[in-house]
């Protein structure tokens, strides 16, 4: 098969500039992409071409331009798409991430082996690292990265990728009876978060409240639709009033400021969903924490034992950065097996015999300071691979006081007081699918509330933009309807 079009790239001066791409290939061989006249990408088999029928305008990619991933790029990954060929009777919804399992390579890394092939190193990442995204008119999804999609409108459907990563947050974070939990900022991923929140309570007969929190009138409305049982308009409260309030906070603000607020706000636990790309709290690669969907926990013998609530795994290995070595040799169960050291030497040691055919990374980290929490998580800017295992932890040894100043103090006493900050990523599109299945009030509500602008792909530049403002919630451009309206 031979593809050619036109699409817009996104550049890192926050641009779009016209390309010429070339797909040639097919599932069984490999494709070559090509871009104005140069090779570009070479992918091997394993890959089914759709052509795109609309695609969201997310956080990620108004962003995009500060994330580690090279540039120019067509960038968009909420997609719908019709499938071409034997396909061109299906409707598909399109999972991000570009790996061994979702190709259905019969040679699986370390990762997929250990059920997290979500977070291969060699992964690709559609319209974010290098595989070209959904603000073109066709793209390459690996075959079972494409999920069908049937009993659910084009209107939901376009809505699965970001509604499923909302999802995983309450995967991640689960409300249990009795609990308050509160989002805060709900635009357009707090809004997928709330409407998450209220078909998982109704699916799973949950008795928890739902409180979502804002300072914008037109968020106020959005937020009852979605499924909030109270809306808090920070604008009519004291901010203190809500100090230690929720026994999850579900921080969707992506802001230095948002962040501080939901360290206070937090009874429990503080998830933390998105961020901008800088530092926050005093806390180096939060993004990366949240592309890893690490969590940073105080240190305690309970923490040690810390694994996703979905998942069933022993930690058997403990890096212990030399700031804390102290404190904990000689301590530890003697199941683990314990390392010690700077990140360099961690690095060194995730490359010798004792990981050889195991994915390379500790179980637990335990740091003594924000700079060793940034280090856990990116120790060498060569490279993105974290010290520790994705989905795992970093302890936090808060008894050395001296290491923690200025904006991080805050940071210091919310671990001191044993709250504990979790993150997540991208979700399971099966399972959104079901939820929105279950609960069709909710899925209406999507339906009628969440998208605010449409804009056909010949004004793609204009979405973007419009995407920007914060009267905007969710946009989405069409390619193949020509009734987009803003």
């Amino acid at each position: 098969m031979n593809l050619k079009f036109q699409a817009l790239d996104y550049t890192s001066e926050d641009q779009f500039v016209p390309a010429e791409y070339e797909y040639i290939g097919d599932e069984l061989t490999g494709w070559k992409i090509i871009r104005n006249g140069e090779a570009y990408l070479e992918l091997g088999p394993g890959y089914i071409p759709l052509q795109t029928t609309s695609c969201g305008v997310c956080s990620t990619d108004i962003d995009r331009r500060f994330l580690p991933f090279p540039l120019p790029q067509i960038i968009g990954h909420e997609v719908l798409a019709k499938g071409l060929g034997d396909n061109s009777n299906k409707q598909f919804v399109v999972e991000i991430n570009d790996t061994f399992a979702a190709r259905g390579a019969k040679d699986l890394d370390s990762f997929c082996l250990e059920g997290i092939p979500t977070h291969s190193p060699e992964r690709k990442v559609l319209g974010i690292d290098r595989l070209p995204g959904g603000f073109g008119p066709y793209l390459l999804a690996p075959k079972h990265a494409a999920i069908e999609v049937t009993g659910l409108s084009s209107k939901a459907a376009v809505l699965m990728e970001p509604f499923s990563a909302a999802l995983q947050a309450i995967i991640a974070s689960p409300p249990k009876s009795g609990d308050t939990v509160a989002v805060l900022g709900p635009r357009r991923l707090g809004s997928l978060i709330l409407a998450a929140l209220s078909s998982y309570r109704k699916s799973n007969s949950l008795d928890f409240r739902i409180i979502a929190i804002t300072r914008h009138d037109h968020l106020v409305k959005l937020a009852k639709n979605m499924g909030a049982d109270e809306v808090v308009d920070l604008r009519l409260i004291d901010p203190k009033d809500l100090e230690n309030k929720y026994d999850i906070l579900y921080d969707t603000t992506s802001t230095p400021s948002g962040f501080e607020s939901a360290l206070k706000f937090a009874k429990r636990e503080l998830h933390l969903k998105t961020t901008n790309g800088q530092v926050m709290g005093g806390i180096p690669h939060l993004t990366e924490l949240v592309v890893d969907e690490l969590s940073l926990l105080p240190a305690n013998s309970k923490t040690f034992e810390f694994h996703w609530k979905s998942e069933d795994r022993k930690n058997k290995t403990v890096f212990l950065f030399d700031s804390v070595k102290e404190n904990w040799i000689g301590k530890l169960p003697k199941e683990y097996s314990v390392f010690s050291g700077n990140a360099k030497q961690a690095e060194s040691i995730l490359e010798g015999p004792e990981f050889k055919n195991k994915v390379p990374r500790f179980d637990i980290v335990v740091v003594g300071s924000p700079e060793e929490i940034g280090l856990a998580i990116r120790p060498n800017p060569a490279h993105e691979n974290a010290l520790v295992r994705p989905r795992s932890a970093i302890l936090v040894d808060t008894s050395i006081e001296e290491n923690w100043s200025g904006e991080s103090k805050i940071v210091l006493d919310f671990f001191k007081k044993g709250k504990e900050i979790h993150s997540s990523r991208c979700g399971d599109f099966h399972l959104g699918i079901k939820l929105l299945q279950e609960n069709p009030e909710i899925t209406t509500n999507l339906e009628n509330h969440l998208i605010s602008h449409r804009f056909p792909a010949s004004e793609l530049i204009e979405a973007y933009a419009k995407a920007k403002e914060p009267s905007s919630v969710k946009v989405v451009i069409d390619f193949l309807d020509s009734d987009s309206k803003r």
